[in-house]
């Protein structure tokens, strides 16, 4: 292990443990960072011009995962994946990540460097820095937190969607809620729906590239589920919003449901996708949609409409409401209780 290139701690077994994590994960570290992990606080350097985005995101063991459904390193990446989607969803590029971890001390070294291996992909497919964070024992369940941090000179937030916009997703929906209903279940997913859970992708390269080509008023990421999360964009917005359910693109493991409702209710409101939902000016979307779809091998599907009023409705293609629960989840609601 070249020292050297670590953090300057010193001796002392949480340190030693410190260090071994932050090789494990072996993040990039370049000019956006000043002073990285080791020192009292990193310093870092955003792009001139811009503004910073900070965003933490916390996972923690039988609420956001299960040790009998993922691996260490799995955890690790989709720790991190929920946490950068949130700077996709504000058209931010990553300046660098803080990850705090608490673990139970049963769980040894080979665990710890594990879950900093499973951070570190993820931080290095992004080019996110890992700029420091905590380390603590917990009496309990594990723990990640993830605090994000992000630039751009103009932040997309929620609160743009105007009357006449179009709503666009990208991607497919419904398959990591799938997977968890699964298990859940005792069974075991298809793998390409636990592929979805495992290993989310934050869209940061896709809303860069949106960015550079069209318009986006507003934009929030999925991860409550499409129907719960539009209607945080509908509050912020002060708008209507109407989802065109039979638009809704269905992961390719929920498109052979005889159950069609079974189906939405999942893509609607299972949530775990980390997609994009986006409000962009009337006719933008389809001159761009080819050309994104043959670069990013995923859909970009216009689900809906902005109008005056208030809330989220859900039509079919005949444009009759339906009633379908579509609540996104709530730690504190029934569903998260």
């Amino acid at each position: 292990m070249d020292e050297s290139r670590g953090p300057r701690l010193g001796p002392g077994a949480e340190f030693d443990r410190i260090r071994s994590m932050t090789f494990a994960a072996d993040a990039p570290c370049d000019e956006r960072v000043r002073i990285g992990p080791g020192d009292d606080a990193a310093v870092l350097q955003p792009p001139a011009g811009s503004c910073v985005l900070v965003s933490c995101d916390m996972s923690v063991e039988d609420v956001h995962f299960r040790r009998a459904w993922l691996t260490w390193e799995e955890i690790g990446w989709r720790s991190v994946a929920s946490a950068l989607s949130d700077l996709a969803a504000m058209g931010g590029e990553p300046l660098g990540a803080l990850i705090a971890v608490a673990l139970a001390p049963e769980l040894g070294s080979e665990v710890a460097d594990a879950l900093a291996g499973g951070v570190g992909n993820c931080l290095r497919r992004y080019d996110c820095p890992l700029v420091g964070g905590d380390l603590s024992r917990s009496p309990g369940p594990a723990v990640i937190d993830v605090t994000v941090l992000g630039s751009t000179t103009s932040p997309i937030s929620r609160a743009g969607a105007r009357p006449g916009d179009e709503l666009w997703v990208t991607g497919e929906l419904g398959a990591a809620a799938l997977a968890a209903a699964s298990w859940e279940r005792g069974l075991e997913p298809d793998p390409s729906a636990r592929l979805r859970f495992v290993h989310p992708e934050p869209r940061l390269p896709e809303i860069d590239w949106l960015r550079a080509r069209i318009e986006i008023q507003a934009a929030i990421d999925l991860s409550d589920g499409l129907a719960g999360d539009a209607r945080h964009m509908a509050v912020a917005s002060n708008a209507r919003l109407l989802i065109e359910t039979g638009e809704v693109p269905l992961h390719a493991t929920l498109q052979g449901f005889s159950d069609r409702d079974f189906a939405l209710r999942v893509a609607l409101t299972g949530g775990e996708d980390y997609e994009l939902l986006l409000a962009l000016p009337p006719g933008t979307g389809v001159g761009i949609r080819r050309e994104f779809e043959a670069r990013f091998d995923i859909p970009l599907t216009r689900v809906g409409l902005v109008e005056s009023g208030s809330g989220v409705d859900l039509v079919d293609l005949d444009g009759g409401e339906l009633q379908l629960p579509f609540g996104g989840f709530d730690h504190f609601g029934s569903d998260g209780s």
